[in-house]
């Protein structure tokens, strides 16, 4: 067989097996949706636990970390903004290319990352593990929808984990990288609050929500997907992986479509 036949078959292999991911995911979301039918035979309590849980690992356990790293940015950023803009005049423009760098693009995205590679493995790995122990077997038994049960809350607690981590990594940013910015360069405070307050617009507020909604739904979607899939142990790993990239990448191709949408 030529080489260009072999780039043929391998490229159209690659188009099927992404078709065919495609299907089985949009399978799985309909599933879910089908699955709602159930949602008045469980328990209130028993869906609180899980979202309340969830809410706590997926949001509070992840501040240090998001705290940490909007620190640095946003320290970084004030320091080299001020350090270079006066050179070219316009240091009054610091307030729109904060909002441009931390609100619009790093901010949302940090967040998604810390989420995805702390809670989102963590869901893959333990539905994974939960079907191979034969947990979720046992709860269908009982006659527990395990999709509903299990994604659902799961959505929620991201969904208010994501949007809360968002709104602190932006005020740590400002305030915080303000502060550290002070060791090196002056900033009246009433300059740097004014030029924020200027940059600003409604749209940031929307793009915001929108981005939080968004990864709040998408990122357990996509983690529990591949967590239902492994076939045996020695594929968790696989799978575990897979969830953190491929929710990795789509996650920056939708910011880069939020972004052209609101700003261009």
């Amino acid at each position: 067989m030529s080489r260009e036949n072999n780039i043929a078959v391998y490229t159209g292999r690659k188009v099927i097996g992404f078709w065919k991911g495609i299907k089985n995911f949009v399978d799985f979301i309909i599933s879910i949706i089908h699955s709602f039918q159930s949602f008045k035979y469980l328990r209130f309590r028993s869906i609180y636990d899980i979202i309340i849980n969830q809410t706590r690992f997926t949001g509070i356990h992840a501040l240090p970390f998001v705290v940490f790293i909007a620190l640095l940015i946003g320290g970084t950023v004030i320091i080299q903004s001020m350090t270079q803009f006066p050179k070219f005049g316009i240091e009054g423009f610091i307030g729109n290319l904060l909002v441009i760098i931390i609100v619009r693009e790093i901010g949302p995205l940090a967040t998604a990352m810390i989420v995805i590679s702390r809670s989102g493995s963590a869901i893959t790995a333990e539905i994974a593990t939960q079907k191979q122990n034969r947990e979720l077997l046992s709860l269908e038994t009982m006659g527990i929808d395990t999709k509903l049960y299990i994604v659902f809350p799961r959505i929620i607690a991201s969904i208010i984990s994501i949007f809360s981590l968002m709104i602190i990594f932006d005020s740590v940013a400002f305030f915080g990288g303000y502060l550290i910015s002070q060791l090196t360069v002056y900033i009246p405070v009433d300059v740097f609050i004014r030029t924020l307050l200027d940059a600003f617009s409604i749209e940031d507020f929307i793009a915001t929500i929108l981005k939080s909604l968004i990864y709040g739904i998408l990122i357990p979607l996509l983690c529990c997907y591949y967590g239902f899939m492994p076939g045996s142990r020695f594929e968790i790993p696989i799978y575990v992986s897979r969830a953190v990239i491929r929710t990795l990448s789509i996650i920056f191709v939708i910011n880069a479509l939020l972004s052209a949408l609101f700003y261009l």
